[in-house]
C-alpha cells in the first residue's frame, strides 16, 4: 500500500512536527489510499464535508426500518468497490497513526441533458443544485474533510494537493468542487489555492443541510 507525506507533495512545506492548539507537538501527517476498513470513517467525513447533504440520502434509506442507521448506510456504500462512491477513490490523512482527514475524488463525466435541471428549482429534489453544478471532464473533489482538532495545520491543503496529483496523472486539466457560499473559511481556502467560481445555484432547503443561500461550483487548473 502506498503511503506519502508532505515531503512528497510539490508546493507544500515539509516538516517533521506540528503543534495543534498549543497542546504539544505531533508528527507531521502522512497520507495513504483508503481501505475498506476505513469505510465508516469515510462516511463520517463525507457527512462533515457535505454539511448534511449526504446524510439526507442515507437517512431516507435508514427509514426503511431494517435497523441500520444513516451512518451504517453510508459506511456500507463506501465499503463497496463499485461506482464513484467507494473507498477505492478515497485517501486518508493520519497523524501519529490516527485518522485525521479524508479525500474523495474521481473523474466528472457529462450527464445526459435530460438529467440537468437549471434553477430555479421547484423544491422537490434536494439534490438538484448539485446535479446542476457539475463541470464535465474535470477531476471532481467530491469531499475533503479534516477532524476539528487537526484543522489549521495544512492537512486539508495536503489532501487537495493529492487530488491535484491524481488529476495530473489521469490527464485532466482542471479540478472542480462544490462548496456552500456561507462556508466562508472553505471558500477562502479554495480561492487561495487558485479555485475560481464559475457557477452558482440556490440550495434546496432541508432540515439536515447545515447551510442556506447558494452553492458554488469552483474550478482550478491542474498546472
Amino acid at each position: 500500500m502506498i503511503s506519502i507525506t508532505l515531503d512528497a507533495l510539490p508546493g507544500l512545506i515539509p516538516g517533521s512536527w506540528c503543534d495543534i492548539e498549543g497542546d504539544g507537538m505531533i508528527e507531521n501527517p502522512a497520507y495513504r489510499p483508503a481501505s475498506d476498513g476505513d469505510s465508516r470513517f469515510i462516511a463520517e467525513m463525507i457527512d462533515i464535508s457535505s454539511d448534511g447533504v449526504a446524510l439526507v440520502e442515507w437517512t431516507e434509506e435508514a427509514r426503511k426500518g431494517d435497523g441500520r442507521s444513516a451512518l451504517d448506510i453510508g459506511a456500507e456504500m463506501y465499503a463497496s468497490e463499485d461506482g464513484d462512491y467507494s473507498y477505492l477513490n478515497c485517501w486518508i490523512a493520519e497523524v501519529s497513526m490516527q485518522r485525521a482527514g479524508m479525500l474523495l475524488g474521481f473523474p466528472m463525466h457529462a450527464r445526459e441533458p435530460a438529467d440537468i435541471v437549471p434553477p430555479p428549482f421547484d423544491g422537490t429534489d434536494v439534490f438538484a443544485p448539485y446535479k446542476y453544478l457539475e463541470a464535465p471532464d474535470t477531476w471532481y473533489i467530491c469531499g475533503v474533510a479534516v477532524l476539528p482538532k487537526y484543522r489549521g495545520h495544512g492537512i486539508g491543503t495536503g489532501l487537495l494537493q493529492i487530488a491535484r496529483e491524481q488529476a495530473l496523472a489521469q490527464g485532466y486539466k482542471q479540478l472542480s468542487l462544490v462548496v456552500f457560499e456561507e462556508n466562508a473559511a472553505a471558500v477562502r481556502l479554495y480561492k487561495r489555492l487558485g479555485y475560481e467560481v464559475i457557477d452558482r445555484a440556490p440550495i434546496v432547503p432541508h432540515p439536515l443541510i447545515r447551510y442556506g443561500g447558494d452553492a458554488l461550483l469552483m474550478v482550478a487548473s491542474v498546472s
